[in-house]
């Protein structure tokens, strides 16, 4: 069974939703710190704690896993999901993760790259609730297996049928760590508000 992966259109910060499509891509920012072929996810935590980008905290956790996905976890064949405001876009990844020089500059910083093979463009508005919560997620990576049945129907066209009454929620609270947890479908705003402030109150170090 192949993966799905969030995948965002915004190496760098700049969106390359453009490029992505006609160059038939995908492609994470981080330029100028070389090819990561082979990096390991403590490589890539030593990388990122160095020069150019010297980052700590919770900036390194974000950056050396969203690095560890794109260089290491994707292969060949697993399906990919592109938000761009309400379009999105499936398709599937088709080459091993490769540097491309020529855009490996702070101008361009989209030198992190795969091959993709776009399939569909669909609305958001396609997806069941349950995948656009998932979507939520602040990271130019993430994994979508979960959902994995229903965008694969949706690159044939087809849409999933479930009779779930619950949606279940994945979000990654660290780099090393996803908090997994069920809501009814029909979550009102008082449920909801509830809900917020019961979490709110889950700490035990100050």
């Amino acid at each position: 069974m192949k993966n799905a992966w969030l995948i965002r259109p915004v190496p760098h910060g700049k969106n390359r939703v453009t490029e992505f499509r006609e160059k038939g891509i995908i492609a994470v920012g981080w330029p100028c710190i070389g090819n990561l072929k082979g990096k390991s996810r403590e490589d890539l935590k030593l990388i990122l704690s160095k020069s150019p980008y010297t980052l700590t905290g919770l900036a390194l956790g974000n950056a050396y896993a969203t690095i560890d996905i794109f260089v290491n976890q994707m292969e060949v064949g697993d399906l990919l999901l592109m938000p761009n405001g309400e379009d999105i876009y499936l398709g599937e990844v088709t080459s091993d993760y490769y540097l491309d020089s020529n855009v490996d500059t702070d101008d361009e910083g989209y030198s992190h790259q795969r091959s993709a093979k776009w399939l569909v463009n669909i609305s958001r508005q396609d997806l069941s609730m349950d995948l656009r919560l998932s979507l939520k997620v602040h990271r130019t990576t993430a994994n979508l297996s979960h959902h994995a049945d229903e965008i694969r129907a949706l690159c044939k066209g087809e849409k999933l049928v479930t009779t779930n009454d619950f949606i279940e929620v994945k979000y990654p609270l660290r780099p090393d760590f996803e908090v997994s947890f069920k809501i009814p479908k029909d979550i009102n705003s008082d449920e909801a508000q509830r809900l917020s402030s019961y979490f709110a109150s889950l700490y035990f170090i100050k």
